[in-house]
């Protein structure tokens, strides 16, 4: 039998005069997990001032999301989504990039969905 672990890690650094969130969810994180992760987003970019606030997400680890919890993150990516100046995002499972496609629009007009690490750092980086 194999454990599981469903963690969200977040990871602040300044990158010149960029603030870079780094954001890597693994594993079938909860409803709970991502009101966490919300509240310590928003504590990123309105303790720390930036004109500059980028986000590199890693979903090459997350299994699955439930229905709630995409809800929960597509209405929190609503809220807050116009204070990156950039959103990268890679994986490799092609369902969470159709979706995030998908809603890009709705969220922030800087969406992009890599395949490749190396591709959505320099994107972000590049701000």
């Amino acid at each position: 039998m194999t454990n599981q672990t469903n963690t969200i890690s977040l990871h602040v650094e300044r990158y010149q005069d960029t603030l870079v969130l780094q954001l890597k969810p693994s594993g079938r994180p909860s409803s709970k997990d991502f009101k966490k992760l919300s509240a310590m987003l928003e504590s990123a970019i309105y303790s720390i001032r930036s004109s500059n606030v980028t986000l590199l997400v890693d979903l090459t680890e997350l299994k699955s999301v439930s229905a709630k919890s995409a809800w929960h993150e597509l209405l929190h990516g609503l809220k807050i989504g116009s204070e990156f100046k950039r959103i990268a995002i890679y994986g490799h499972n092609r369902w969470h990039n159709l979706m995030i496609n998908a809603l890009s629009w709705l969220i922030s007009s800087n969406l992009k969905v890599f395949k490749r690490k190396q591709d959505a750092t320099e994107w972000v980086m590049a701000s």
